[in-house]
């Protein structure tokens, strides 16, 4: 029984992980459909998993769920995107607050190397690596904040904070990260968390105005 249940939920963590990057990144549009009968085709699982991936991707603001009308991408809106760069800065200001006054050596040295492998595939040019690297920090940020409460409300608005900086221009935004991550190893150095929060905010402000200049073109209602 354990082994059927395990299979289960890794079925369905494929499907949620596979369904998540194809939102995040464009592949799927707002608004599209989620045929049930193709997206059970193309991962080999049958309706309970599948509603289970669904049910977990609505949670995270990614799907839209209706009754006897099914599933579809979730929408993007203005109002939608103000509300989840307001909620997202209030958190990153916290995560840098709480976490960075107890970083050790470690931290800041695993920190250094994520920033190095940033570089590299941002310089190369290697746009996927560069977001992967770019996750990769912030999700290094969560695990040192010392709330695992926060880490848990943080991650739960990522993945559509992750979807709106993916309409903007992949190296601009790619070259604030870059920005922000060296601001943050430095103050982290120290133990700073004062000036890691302030370069956090020059960053945001810059990431918020970019997502406001974007065209209307990019959101629904």
């Amino acid at each position: 029984m354990g082994s059927v249940t395990r299979e289960h939920g890794a079925l369905r963590e494929n499907v949620v992980a596979a369904l998540r990057a194809d939102i995040i990144d464009g592949r799927l549009e707002p608004g599209e459909p989620l045929r049930t009968e193709a997206i059970m085709q193309r991962f080999g699982v049958s309706n309970s998993p599948l509603r289970e991936a669904f049910a977990q991707l609505a949670s995270e603001g990614l799907v839209v769920v209706r009754r006897n009308r099914g599933a579809s991408v979730a929408p993007l809106s203005r109002a939608g995107a103000d509300d989840v760069l307001r909620v997202g800065a209030l958190f990153l200001e916290h995560v840098l607050r709480w976490g960075v006054p107890g970083y050790t050596p470690g931290d800041v040295a695993a920190l250094r190397r994520i920033c190095l492998d940033f570089e590299l595939a941002y310089r190369s040019g290697d746009v996927a690596t560069a977001y992967a690297e770019a996750d990769r920090f912030g999700a290094a940020l969560l695990d040192r904040c010392g709330s695992s409460e926060l880490a848990h409300a943080f991650r739960a608005v990522l993945p559509q904070l992750q979807r709106l900086v993916r309409l903007l221009e992949p190296f601009d935004y790619l070259a604030l990260q870059g920005s922000l991550h060296s601001a943050v190893v430095a103050a982290a150095a120290d133990r700073d968390a004062e000036s890691a929060v302030a370069a956090a905010r020059s960053v945001w402000r810059q990431v918020t105005r970019a997502v406001e200049d974007l065209g209307n073109d990019r959101f629904g209602a």
